[in-house]
């Protein structure tokens, strides 16, 4: 059915169609079928809540004026930070990495952002299980989170628990831990899988279809965009795959395929100007992880489309980098990359494209003039 919805209807329109029907079904079936397991603050090892953007401080002032009224917005959000040891049973299922306890109450902190309204509730299988037929495991970690196939939310999201862990509990190295296996197929994963710090570990694949049952299991979340860790993931790196200190001032323009979701429709235009600049014109998506890792290490300066592939600024390390982010137009622009610039004492910049003339094709449109300007900002004056 979704083979046949997909080749109808344009993507973008069924995107929004499922987060309307998911926030609708949240509100009110979920409700009853999935009834939330409550914590007292007690029950958690670690709980607390903390400013993001007061820990980090975001220049805003050179910005369009939509992302400083956003920014100022964020300087009052917080975000949560906890550690919750489960030491009861609980059931595990495969799709989202959702963990119900034996009387079938969602247990909210086994996932990150689990109350956000794009991520579905479980299915209605978990309901007829027969749990106790399932092996038990005695201890589990679960890595499992919302979004863990993602490139950026792999490092923010999912191997930054490990590093949250191991701070705060000094976990055993042999500690079983829970990932699904779409992560584990990831070339990504499979690359940091070969350092030491990862490849003997105790690693629990859970399989398309299985549900895991669990006597005791650790389920956290750190702060998003924990500083701290990305020197540690860099460590990670092969050293071949990084430039020595004396790297070189590449300039790098990160295009996006009319394939996927959110492209410049006017590419050719826009590639054509930085060219012209002297910025090489790359897509990620036709490069390896260690490809990535090398040339942003040795990248000047970034221009790049909003996505995770921006994430790689952390391999430039505490060198100089100058970054020009180009979102799609909207309502909401997500604030990763300039708190992570930030964070790494880069230079920030962005640029908010214009609606497409076929709002469903998940491509819009970026001014030439204004392109430029921004993009001269960036670069050094002669």
């Amino acid at each position: 059915m979704k083979k046949i919805l997909k080749k109808v209807f344009p993507i973008v329109l069924l995107k929004k169609a499922h987060l309307r029907y998911n926030a609708i079904r949240i509100n009110t079936v979920d409700k009853i079928l999935f009834p939330e397991k409550i914590f007292a603050d007690k029950e958690f090892v670690i709980k607390r809540d903390d400013y993001p953007f007061r820990i980090t401080t975001v220049p805003k002032q050179h910005l369009d004026a939509r992302l400083q009224h956003q920014i100022s917005l964020y300087e009052n959000w917080t975000q949560d930070e906890y550690l919750l040891v489960y030491d009861r049973e609980c059931i595990i299922e495969p799709k989202h990495g959702w963990a119900l306890s034996a009387d079938n109450k969602l247990i909210y902190p086994s996932l990150g952002f689990s109350r956000a309204t794009y991520l579905p509730k479980p299915s209605l299988q978990i309901l007829k299980l027969n749990k106790a037929a399932l092996p038990a495991h005695e201890v589990l970690v679960s890595l499992r989170d919302t979004g863990e196939e993602n490139y950026y939310h792999f490092y923010n999201d999912v191997l930054a628990k490990l590093f949250f862990l191991e701070e705060k509990l000094q976990l055993p190295y042999d500690t079983p831990l829970l990932i699904a296996e779409a992560l584990y197929k990831k070339s990504f994963f499979q690359y940091f899988l070969q350092h030491p710090y990862l490849k003997n570990r105790n690693w629990v694949i859970q399989k398309e279809g299985e549900y895991i049952r669990s006597k005791k299991t650790y389920f956290c979340k750190p702060l998003t965009h924990t500083a701290s860790y990305y020197e540690r993931i860099r460590e990670l790196v092969q050293p071949q795959d990084l430039a020595p200190s004396s790297a070189s001032n590449r300039r790098i323009f990160i295009t996006r395929s009319p394939k996927r979701l959110r492209f410049i429709e006017n590419n050719a235009e826009i590639e054509a100007i930085c060219q012209a600049e002297g910025f090489e014109v790359v897509d990620f998506d036709t490069m390896t992880l260690a490809q990535q890792a090398r040339l942003l290490s040795e990248a000047r300066y970034v221009i790049g489309i909003h996505g995770a592939g921006l994430v790689n600024m952390m391999f430039r390390g505490k060198q100089a980098m100058g970054l020009l982010e180009v979102f799609p137009p909207g309502e909401y622009y997500p604030f990763h990359y300039m708190l992570m610039a930030a964070q790494l004492g880069y230079q920030y910049d962005s640029l908010i494209g214009e609606p497409s003339e076929n709002k469903y094709s998940g491509g819009f449109y970026v001014k030439p003039d204004e392109f430029r300007q921004r993009m001269q900002a960036l670069l050094p004056q002669a």
